[in-house]
Parts: C-alpha cells; sequence; structure tokens
C-alpha cells in the first residue's frame, strides 16, 4: 500500500504500529463534512424564508393596524365636527333665549 506523506500521524494502538488513513476513510471524512455542509446551508435557507414570512405577515399585520387607525382618525375627524356644529347650535339658543329674556324684561318694564 502506498503511504501518502504526513498520513502515518495515525496510530494502531491495539497492534502498536504506526498506520496511515485508508483512502474509503478518508472519502467517508469528506462525504460526512460534505452533508453537514449541506445541512447547514438548507437549515440556513430555511430559516431566512421564516424569517421572510414572519416579515411579511408582520408587514400586512402593520397594514392593518394602520387601516383601522385611519378609520379611528375619521370617525373623530368627524365627531369632533359633530360637537362643534352642536356647539354652535347650543351658542344660538343661548343667543336667542338672552334676546328673548330681554324682550321679557323690557316688556315688564312697561307695564
Amino acid at each position: 500500500m502506498a503511504r501518502v506523506p504526513g498520513s502515518d500521524w495515525f496510530i494502531n494502538w491495539q497492534a502498536g504500529i504506526q498506520e496511515g488513513m485508508s483512502t474509503a476513510l478518508i472519502i467517508a471524512i469528506v462525504v460526512v463534512v460534505a452533508i453537514l455542509l449541506v445541512l447547514a446551508v438548507s437549515a440556513g435557507r430555511k430559516r431566512h424564508a421564516q424569517r421572510e414570512r414572519e416579515r411579511q405577515r408582520l408587514s400586512e399585520q402593520a397594514g392593518g393596524h394602520r387601516n383601522e387607525a385611519d378609520v379611528h382618525a375619521s370617525k373623530a375627524q368627524d365627531h369632533e365636527e359633530t360637537a362643534r356644529e352642536a356647539a354652535e347650535r347650543a351658542e344660538r339658543e343661548r343667543k336667542l333665549a338672552q334676546h328673548h329674556g330681554n324682550k321679557a324684561d323690557d316688556l315688564e318694564q312697561k307695564l
């Protein structure tokens, strides 16, 4: 068996001799490392896809909240306008009541 320089680092302790790594063992190690790399890349892609789905979900949820906020702002503006109109009507009624009160006072003085 031909030995690769530097491949005699491994010692068969049971036999008490140094042995080089077999080609099959080297190939097995390379295959295992390649499989681990593929699994790591696959897991990274899966995590990226999950984060992207979560980002999309949150974006849609935020859009829904923005729409709700717009609806509430519009209702608040309508209520403010209604309140302003009611305040104006109340002021007109107060002035009219004051006018009629003054007229009544004038009539009472003439009596």
